[in-house]
């Protein structure tokens, strides 16, 4: 059989550049980091490293709800501890009003530091976020919770929404409460609200008349605030929670991405100086073939 001289310079050429090419991928591996240049060079790990980059995506985004659910709720803590620590004084001057020994000047002087105490504690029910939002609104987070029908009324209205609180997805199967509705903390205008409670008191107090019962009522306010405050706290408590194991999901989830597409750079390098002595072979060896005639191989 005759063997031309074009046979071994294309077979060298060839073998050069298959020797090329695998160092270049190579190459482009070290530069990028990654074991597949593109999806084609291996289609399932491509279509795994999908799955996977989604899965944490949304997981980072349920991290980012359950920081927002605690910003609010946290708020709503701080807030919680102030007014009862005021209905707690509003208490001690009901006591000390109802003391027989109070004159009316005495009741009258309590009635407008209760009537202050009242103001204060609408101030806390309407209290606001850093996005103006009114923690205590519901869905109508843009209305006050409460507002005074007139200046001095003692009666209020309620511009929060009704029925069930906000919610905000902290799970892939799990929404959390990020708020308490304001009628479920201080009560419905009209029927057993704490503000109204607190101003019919103070009422009573300056016509020199209290009701020993407003200390029921103020009773029944308070159970009910503190009953909200420990709703709060266990939802913190299973914010926390949830916070720990979505940490723990994204940390073997990221493990099993990187070992996925991410390239073992000792091996790699190990396989690029193995490469590119085995091209300079090949340079070698055609260089060889470039000065051999035809005659040598007949």
């Amino acid at each position: 059989m005759r063997v031309s001289t074009a046979w071994f310079q294309q077979s060298g050429v060839n073998s050069l550049l298959d020797q090329q090419a695998k160092l270049n991928k190579t190459q482009l591996q070290l530069s990028t980091g990654k074991k597949n240049a593109s999806p084609a060079d291996d289609p399932k790990a491509a279509a795994r490293g999908v799955d996977l980059n989604q899965t944490i995506k949304q997981t980072e985004q349920y991290q980012s709800n359950i920081n927002t659910a605690r910003q609010r709720l946290s708020m709503a803590d701080g807030v919680l501890q102030n007014v009862v620590s005021l209905l707690s004084k509003v208490h001690d001057l009901g006591v000390q009003g109802l003391n027989d020994t109070n004159s009316a000047s005495d009741r009258g002087a309590i009635a407008l530091e209760m009537r202050s105490l009242a103001e204060n504690l609408t101030s806390l029910a309407n209290t606001q976020n850093a996005n103006g939002e009114f923690l205590f609104s519901g869905f109508n987070s843009d209305q006050p919770a409460f507002a005074e029908t007139a200046p001095g009324s003692g009666l209020y209205t309620y511009g929060g929404s009704t029925g069930d609180p906000r919610v905000i997805q902290i799970s892939a199967d799990r929404q959390l409460a990020d708020g308490d509705l304001g009628t479920t903390v201080f009560g419905t205008p009209g029927t057993d609200n704490v503000l109204e409670v607190i101003n019919r008191f103070a009422s009573d107090m300056k016509t020199n008349a209290p009701n020993p019962a407003s200390l029921g009522e103020l009773k029944a306010s308070l159970d009910k605030i503190l009953t909200a405050q420990s709703s709060v706290g266990v939802r913190l408590n299973a914010l926390d929670r949830q916070e720990e194991s979505h940490r723990d999901f994204s940390v073997e989830m990221t493990k099993v991405l990187s070992d996925t597409e991410d390239l073992d750079y000792a091996s790699a390098i190990s396989k690029f100086n193995l490469q590119n002595t085995s091209l300079e072979a090949a340079q070698q060896s055609f260089a060889k073939v470039q000065k051999l005639s035809l005659f040598n191989y007949l």
